[in-house]
């Protein structure tokens, strides 16, 4: 009896040994599959987040056409072949680039541009872009750097520009150089905008001037000039009214009068924010200057639009908010004792005048260099 007690006991003792031991296999294998499911499922995860550029079977031919031979016309070209590169759109383009500054030679290359088969044309400058809008109606024309291209004719409108033309404006940055301040000085609420009745075109910069400011909060008083008596005038208005800050457009007038602007500017302790880097040069406190390689690097973008997803060039609106850099005249912050928050800091760079006289830009050479290091089918004066 004692003895089929203990043969019992063994048996059970044994039971519970491989009850344990099938319960640890198993518990073991569904730790190991949700390990696996928990993996493949990050993995999905990341392969989604790191999606491959999209690959075209296409191939088009591109004709490049830049007037100029300054820094932003170089920039305009350098940007859209930085972009493409990026895109990896190099092995599916033929790029012809053009530099030609004079006009009937420009017209001529223009022709043999839309004559040898090219599927679109890329434009530096005005001239180019008019030249090319005259000698097609068909092939898309993608121009850079034309400031106002509804006013001579390039587009119906900007929204809608109707024809075979569209692009990136270079118009002067006013929205840019308004938001800048404050960037600069964030408790500023009154602004006074100075410009030439007789322009045209500074006169529409002062205006949407003007409206930006009341956009962002600052109460701005239009001073519209004739001559040196308004000037004058509008001055002494502008310090009787403890006016903050000055704004001017890019204006022939203000630029020869610049002296008088700024001795006012100093005295009373007014920075001037300017539209472009010469007004700054001559002594205004700050500016927002367009970023040209950005310029070329929209166009690209635009191309890649027209070209490979099939937009209609149309319909595409051209495209005038920039990427600017904003420059603070050092030397004129050190004279007028001005403290920038630390805040802006990291959105400005500080401007100095150049201490050797700029050096004549070298000949184009006989071949584009592109952005990846291959050659392209270059026709360069």
């Amino acid at each position: 009896m004692k003895k089929k007690v203990v043969i019992t006991l063994s048996v059970l003792f044994m039971i519970a040994i491989i009850g344990v031991v099938i319960f640890a296999v198993v518990s073991g294998m569904k730790s190991q599959n949700a390990g696996d499911l928990n993996a493949a499922t990050n993995d999905s995860a990341t392969a989604a987040n790191a999606a491959p550029a999209t690959i075209y079977s296409d191939h088009y031919k591109i004709g490049v056409v830049q007037t100029g031979l300054g820094g932003a016309s170089k920039d305009c070209y350098g940007g859209f072949m930085m972009e493409l590169d990026e895109r990896q759109l190099m092995g599916n383009l033929e790029i012809v680039y053009i530099v030609e500054d004079n006009e009937e030679l420009c017209r001529n290359k223009i022709k043999e541009l839309v004559d040898g088969g090219c599927d679109l044309i890329y434009t530096i400058g005005r001239f180019a872009s008019e030249t090319a809008a005259q000698i097609t109606k068909d092939i898309p024309i993608v121009f850079g750097a034309v400031n106002s291209p509804d006013e001579v004719g390039l587009v119906a409108s900007n929204e809608v520009p109707g024809g075979n033309v569209t692009g990136v404006s270079s118009y002067t940055p006013c929205f840019e150089q308004i938001d800048l301040i404050p960037v600069l000085f964030p408790k500023a609420k009154t602004l006074a905008t100075l410009y030439s009745a007789t322009d045209e075109d500074a006169v529409l910069q002062g205006i949407i001037a003007a409206r930006e400011a009341k956009n962002i909060g600052i109460n701005c008083t239009q001073y519209p000039l004739e001559d040196k008596d308004a000037l004058k005038t509008a001055l002494d208005k502008i310090k009787a009214a403890k006016t903050e800050i000055i704004y001017l457009p890019v204006d022939k007038f203000l630029s020869a009068n610049i002296d008088t602007i700024n001795a006012f500017a100093y005295e009373n302790k007014i920075p001037v924010i300017c539209g472009d880097e010469a007004t700054l040069s001559q002594g205004a406190f700050a500016t927002s200057e367009i970023n040209y390689l950005s310029i070329g690097r929209k166009a690209a973008g635009m191309v890649c639009d027209i070209l490979f997803e099939k937009k209609d060039v149309s319909t595409l609106s051209v495209m005038y908010k920039h990427d600017c850099t904003n420059f603070v005249n050092k030397a004129v912050r050190d004279k007028m004792g001005i403290e920038l928050p630390a805040t802006a800091l990291g959105e400005i760079e500080l401007w100095e005048a150049p201490t050797e006289p700029p050096q004549a830009a070298p000949a184009p050479t006989a071949a584009a260099t592109m952005a990846n290091g291959a050659t392209a089918a270059a026709k360069a004066e």
